[in-house]
Parts: C-alpha cells; sequence; structure tokens
C-alpha cells in the first residue's frame, strides 16, 4: 500500500522563502555578528551556527513550535496567548523582538486566508486590541495542527538554519556552493537536536545568548545595514 502524505505539500508551500512573511530582509543579527569579525568564513560560519543558532532552537523555538501546535490540535487559544506573551518577554533586543513580529503577523495574516481556525482568529483579535504580538514560533506551530510533530520541528529548523545561509553570501566573501556545504553540516545533527528539544517543559523554556543580543542592539543604530534586523 502506498503511503500518502497529504500535509506535505502545504508544508513545503509555508516552509519557502517565497511564503509572504518577509523573512528575507531579516538576519536575526547575523549581520552585526559579520560586522564585528566574528564570523568570517565558512569554518567560523559552521562554528557560529554550532555555538549559538543550535542551542537557541532547542532550548527555546523548538519547543515554542511544539507547544503552540499543541495548543491549537487541543483549541486552546488561552494557552496559546501564554506562549504569544512568554516568547515576547524573553526577547530583550528590540530588534529581535521586533523581527518576530512582524514576520509572525505576516504568516498570521496568510494562514488565516488559507485556513482560519478557532485559535488562530483568537490570535489576530488579540493582536488587534494590542493584547498579544503573534511571535513568528507561535504562529507558526499553531497554524499547522494537522502536520506531524517530527516534520513541522525539522521545518521550522530547516527555515532557521537555511535563512542564515542564504544570507551569508550577501555578507561575507562566501559563494552558494560553500555556504550549502555550511548548511549540510548545519542540518546533519537534526535528528538528534530535535530530540533534546522535547525534554523541556514551558516551566525550562529558555535561552540567553549576550552575543546575539548585543549584537543586535548594535545593528539597531549602525550607519550601513542590508538587513532590517
Amino acid at each position: 500500500m502506498t503511503e500518502t502524505f497529504p500535509w506535505l505539500a502545504r508544508l513545503l508551500q509555508v516552509n519557502d522563502s517565497a511564503f509572504p512573511t518577509g523573512g528575507y530582509a531579516h538576519s536575526y543579527g547575523f549581520e552585526q555578528i559579520v560586522a564585528l569579525g566574528l564570523v568570517t568564513d565558512a569554518a567560523s560560519m559552521q562554528r557560529h551556527i554550532l555555538a549559538h543558532v543550535w542551542p537557541a532552537l532547542i532550548h527555546f523555538e523548538l519547543p515554542i513550535v511544539r507547544l503552540a501546535q499543541a495548543a491549537a490540535r487541543a483549541q486552546d487559544s488561552t494557552r496559546l496567548l501564554e506562549l504569544d506573551a512568554l516568547v515576547d518577554a524573553t526577547k530583550s533586543a528590540r530588534e529581535l523582538r521586533e523581527a518576530s513580529r512582524a514576520t509572525g503577523r505576516q504568516r498570521l495574516r496568510a494562514f488565516l486566508d488559507a485556513a482560519p481556525s478557532a485559535p488562530l482568529i483568537a490570535l489576530a483579535q488579540a493582536v488587534e486590541e494590542g493584547s498579544a504580538q503573534a511571535h513568528h514560533a507561535v504562529v507558526f506551530g499553531a497554524g499547522m495542527p494537522a502536520v506531524p510533530l517530527h516534520a513541522l520541528l525539522n521545518a521550522w529548523a530547516y527555515q532557521a538554519l537555511s535563512g542564515i545561509c542564504l544570507a551569508s553570501p550577501k555578507l561575507l566573501r562566501i559563494g552558494q556552493d560553500a555556504a550549502q556545504r555550511v548548511l549540510t553540516a548545519a542540518l546533519a545533527p537534526m535528528e538528534n537536536q530535535i530530540a533534546r528539544s522535547l525534554d523541556f517543559s514551558i516551566e525550562e523554556l529558555g535561552w540567553f545568548d549576550p552575543l546575539v543580543d548585543l549584537a543586535s542592539m548594535q545593528h539597531e543604530i549602525a550607519h550601513e545595514r542590508l538587513f532590517i534586523s
């Protein structure tokens, strides 16, 4: 019997760089990290991803996506709003906070156009009332309740990792082939890293990375920049 994946086409669509979230305009602090000379080539970019991007995914972003999907499956709008408030409270750098809000709200509008649900409608109403922000990880999880959990988490991690690699040729003397080799290396531990993220409950969530926060704060007042954040 042939196995089918009715959710796969939709997941590929919403995870494509062409999906209208505006994520291509953000480097999430990476541009300033390059400007500070902390990443200069493919090797240092690979080290940066391992030391800074993957820990944030494991300890915070992937659990948020997982918990948001669970809230959407349970039709628990209250839980979804709690998660959104938690994300907002943990983003100390204004640029990162605003980037998450902007991409999340654009994704929320696209999700509501295609497949509105009670939790997404409640989140959108709360945004209109000024009591919620619609952070990106929350919207991503809540908007894909039918996708198997591991596929959803793979998709979120992939877009976080690939975003840096897509931005890198604009910021470094690095070609697309080298960027793809870095991405391949970053994806290699995917199964193990996602398994680690499953251990964190909502009470254990959190990841503090002064380097990324300070770089984002400096990027906000930089005289020249290619990306919004």
